[in-house]
Protein backbone atom coordinates (compact mmCIF):
# COMPACT_ATOMS: atom_id res chain seq x y z
CA UNK A 1 0.00 0.00 0.00
CA UNK A 2 1.14 3.53 -0.60
CA UNK A 3 1.01 6.32 1.98
CA UNK A 4 -2.25 7.83 0.75
CA UNK A 5 -4.04 4.48 0.80
CA UNK A 6 -2.77 3.76 4.32
CA UNK A 7 -3.79 7.20 5.56
CA UNK A 8 -7.23 6.87 3.97
CA UNK A 9 -7.79 3.47 5.56
CA UNK A 10 -6.60 4.75 8.95
CA UNK A 11 -9.03 7.66 8.68
CA UNK A 12 -11.85 5.24 7.88
CA UNK A 13 -10.95 3.00 10.82
CA UNK A 14 -10.78 5.96 13.20
CA UNK A 15 -14.32 6.85 12.17
CA UNK A 16 -15.51 3.31 12.83
CA UNK A 17 -13.76 3.32 16.19
CA UNK A 18 -15.36 6.65 17.14
CA UNK A 19 -18.78 5.35 16.16
CA UNK A 20 -18.19 2.30 18.33
CA UNK A 21 -17.28 4.49 21.31
CA UNK A 22 -20.52 6.46 20.97
CA UNK A 23 -22.41 3.33 21.98
CA UNK A 24 -22.77 2.57 25.67
CA UNK A 25 -19.97 0.40 26.96
CA UNK A 26 -22.23 -2.55 27.76
CA UNK A 27 -23.53 -2.61 24.18
CA UNK A 28 -20.19 -2.24 22.34
CA UNK A 29 -19.01 -4.98 20.04
CA UNK A 30 -15.69 -5.88 21.66
CA UNK A 31 -14.61 -8.20 18.84
CA UNK A 32 -15.16 -5.51 16.22
CA UNK A 33 -13.29 -2.95 18.30
CA UNK A 34 -10.36 -5.33 18.76
CA UNK A 35 -10.24 -6.03 15.00
CA UNK A 36 -10.20 -2.29 14.28
CA UNK A 37 -7.36 -1.73 16.75
CA UNK A 38 -5.34 -4.61 15.34
CA UNK A 39 -5.69 -3.38 11.75
CA UNK A 40 -4.87 0.20 12.80
CA UNK A 41 -1.68 -0.94 14.54
CA UNK A 42 -0.60 -2.95 11.49
CA UNK A 43 -1.22 0.02 9.20
CA UNK A 44 0.64 2.35 11.53
CA UNK A 45 3.64 0.00 11.45
CA UNK A 46 3.56 -0.01 7.64
CA UNK A 47 3.26 3.78 7.54
CA UNK A 48 6.18 4.21 9.93
CA UNK A 49 8.41 2.20 7.63
CA UNK A 50 7.38 4.32 4.64
CA UNK A 51 7.90 7.62 6.46
CA UNK A 52 11.29 6.60 7.84
CA UNK A 53 12.48 5.46 4.41
CA UNK A 54 11.81 8.94 3.02
CA UNK A 55 14.37 10.63 5.30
Amino acid sequence: MDKKAIEARLHELKGKQAANFKVQKAQRNAAELEAIRKEMNELKDQAAVLYRAKK
